[in-house]
């Protein structure tokens, strides 16, 4: 009985070692594009496409909420068809950070930009949009 016991109890710690790198690497809770960013909070999510306006330079922000990352540095990296444009690094002060970059899109900087989420180096997740010239 306490070689089974003590089996299960063994087993359940080699379990939680095995996910604990991940847990302690931190999260990414949410990320989206957004028109504006108020009180630490994005306004809209402007979802996959943003279209050029002729003649009208647009901001377009990348929010991010980022959980268990305290003491770290996050980047957003921006790219125009997998081309790095911009690195904006974030040093992570607390458990709960949230954080955000915005890049100005001319008409020409049509094509898909997308921004990766690195964190000590290693690309979290990535999200992109395409910005499309209409004319």
């Amino acid at each position: 009985m306490w070689q089974t016991l003590t089996r299960v109890v063994l087993a359940g710690f080699l379990s939680f070692l095995t996910i604990l790198p991940v847990w302690a690497e931190g999260t990414v809770a949410r990320a989206q594009f957004s028109t504006d960013v108020i009180d630490r909070e994005p306004i809209d999510d402007i979802g996959p496409v943003v279209k050029v306006e002729y003649g009208e330079i647009q901001r377009v922000y990348f929010f991010t909420d980022l959980r268990g990352m305290s003491d770290s540095q996050v980047i957003h990296r921006w790219k125009l068809d997998g081309e790095e444009q911009a690195d904006v690094a974030f040093d992570i002060g607390g458990d709960r950070w949230r954080v955000w970059s915005s890049k100005r899109l001319m008409p020409g900087f049509d094509g898909k930009w997308s921004v990766d989420i690195v964190l000590d180096g290693n690309i979290v997740e990535t999200h992109s949009f395409d910005y499309v010239d209409e004319y």
